[in-house]
């Protein structure tokens, strides 16, 4: 009788098999990470970068877009004589601050801003006494109203006098989110109120290592 003849088993028979794992292997490389999902914080499907402004510290040092620059920055505009927003967001922002200092692994922890958006009574020795209270190491930056509209635009930050406010102790109505920017210098996330420390804090570490895996 006669035998089937059999198909050659050689490394021609195979030999898509290697490219295609290679193709497989290279697409899985080439997909970008997916964007975190959040607890609190909305995260730009873009970074919008930050242009040029001129503020000075509360150490009376110029505080320019060179600062935000390979630092994660979060920020908030407020008021020293704000009676409310501004002391729990900064008091939130404090406690995201000590609980990244436990944190294992953070190489270096974020700056964080005070930018005033009341330059006429936010003088810079009002500034030294106002931030350093909630943390040492928190940064307080005014300007005149040309550069502090110029910052605050660009990061959707909106502000204003009170139109019912007296002459001299007036309010000043204001956005009350916290930015943060990457180090890059590019506005990232927005946290809206109400704010919490520990989804803040988790949400910060998430893009940190999302932007982190996408460069």
């Amino acid at each position: 009788p006669m035998q089937k003849s059999k198909r050659p088993h050689g490394p021609s028979s195979h030999g898509w098999i290697i490219p295609m794992l290679l193709a497989v292997v290279l697409l899985a490389a080439c997909s970008r990470p997916e964007p975190p999902q959040l607890g609190l914080g909305t995260l730009l499907p873009s970074a919008k970068p930050v242009t040029e402004f001129q503020l000075t510290d509360h150490h009376g040092q110029p505080f320019t877009l060179e600062n935000l620059k390979d630092n994660w920055t979060f920020a908030f505009f407020g008021y020293t004589h704000c009676p409310d927003v501004c002391p729990t967001s900064m008091s939130i922002l404090a406690q995201v601050q000590r609980k990244l200092e436990q944190q294992d692994g953070l190489d270096r922890l974020p700056q964080v801003v005070f930018v005033s958006v009341d330059p006429e009574r936010d003088s810079t020795a009002l500034l030294s006494q106002f931030v350093p209270y909630f943390h040492p190491d928190f940064i307080g930056a005014s300007g005149d109203t040309h550069n502090t509209l110029k910052l605050s635009r660009q990061l959707g930050i909106l502000y204003g006098k009170a139109e019912d406010s007296a002459a001299d102790n007036y309010l000043v109505d204001h956005s009350a989110a916290i930015i943060l920017l990457d180090p890059d210098a590019a506005l990232r996330a927005v946290f809206g109120i109400p704010h919490d420390a520990d989804l803040i804090a988790s949400d910060f570490l998430a893009i940190k290592a999302y932007y982190e895996a996408t460069q």
